[in-house]
């Protein structure tokens, strides 16, 4: 009933709006600003089913409109405005201010303000898709250099400030991503910090510090891409968790059958292992929620099929090595972007994981 229920909204989602642009969220929101104000329309739709613990199922739809233009201030630097509305069914809307200060040189970029890559080229263990979709924009620091070969990335999110009287502690999510490359591979090392704390607050939930930290890199092979991560958890006094430290081991195997259509083989090794803005499948423990769930070993064997076309599709198996059962899932992502000024263009982008 549930999944005869989405078909019959996407049905008559679709059959509503005409056919338009389509590009990734992610392009939408870190696209660059124009020099003159425009209007920017994204409806989107993300259906998952997961049939886990730890990565319940869920469906967000909805839209981010707004106007965003850039100024030039002097050489090298330049500033951001605009404002997104961000429409998600079921919330009430929110007004999300875009205000960024750029400076640029040659061979790097610090910007202060509206961050919208929430993704920061994390490995999927670490960072949840939906986040692209719950909380598209946040507040804080980042940049990036390059050098040759070498590169970087950096930046701190302030995803909760505190005000006198709040009853919520502050949260910073910060981190670091140093990367070589050189044709067809690449080598990253990377560090994660979770804050949460703040002097002016009442919340009873607990305060402190955690860490992720690793390594991952990729090597393209003709029509395939390998893929290796050694991820680590720590949380040394304990504050989140009985766990102290955990760890993750990932191999994953991509293989282009078609142009839009891919293959995907994927191993999963991990103990204690916590990321809190990732997501649950690949966790000991359950982010959203850490008392209602604990498995200590997480062995996975993953099988998916994506499909890339004017929309979006994966259908992916999971078989869990020590549970011995299979938690399959579906994600399926239509965007679709209007661009009044230019009229309708036609992309294919990836879903998100």
């Amino acid at each position: 009933m549930r999944a005869l229920r989405s078909l019959l909204f996407y049905a008559l989602f679709f059959a509503g709006i005409p056919l338009a642009a389509q590009e990734q969220l992610k392009a939408f929101a870190t696209c660059s600003a124009d020099t003159t104000w425009r209007p920017e329309v994204l409806g989107f739709v993300r259906n998952t089913e997961f049939f886990h613990p730890a990565e319940q199922g869920r469906t967000r739809f909805g839209a981010l409109v707004g106007m965003r233009r850039s100024y030039a201030l002097q050489e090298g630097r330049s500033v951001d405005l605009g404002v997104l509305v961000h429409q998600a069914f079921g919330a009430g809307p929110k007004f999300l201010p875009l205000v960024m200060l750029r400076q640029q040189t040659s061979w790097s970029e610090v910007n202060f303000g509206s961050i919208t890559d929430r993704g920061h080229g994390l490995p999927r263990q670490l960072i949840n898709p939906d986040l692209f979709y719950s909380v598209p924009v946040a507040y804080g620091l980042s940049g990036k250099a390059r050098l040759g070969h070498f590169s970087g990335h950096y930046w701190a999110e302030w995803l909760s400030a505190i005000d006198y009287g709040s009853p919520f502690k502050e949260r910073i999510h910060a981190g670091g991503i140093a990367a070589w490359s050189r044709g067809k591979f690449a080598l990253n090392g990377l560090v994660q910090y979770h804050h949460v704390g703040g002097q002016i607050d009442s919340d009873p939930g607990p305060g402190g510090n955690r860490l992720n930290f690793g390594a991952f890199g990729s090597a393209d092979i003709g029509s395939s891409v390998f893929k290796v991560a050694q991820l680590y958890y720590a949380d040394p006094l304990q504050v989140f968790s009985a766990e102290r430290r955990g760890r993750g081991t990932s191999a994953e195997f991509l293989l282009r059958l078609h142009d839009k259509v891919q293959a995907e083989f994927s191993y999963w090794n991990g103990s204690n292992f916590q990321a809190p803005l990732g997501q649950g499948l690949f966790q000991s423990r359950n982010p959203e929620d850490l008392g209602a769930w604990h498995q200590k070993s997480r062995q996975l064997l993953g099988f998916a099929l994506a499909y890339e076309g004017s929309s979006s599709a994966r259908l992916r198996f999971w078989y869990d090595l020590g549970g011995r059962g299979w938690q399959p899932s579906v994600t399926w992502v239509r965007y679709l972007v209007l661009d009044p000024l230019e009229g309708s263009k036609r992309s294919r982008g990836r879903v998100p994981e």
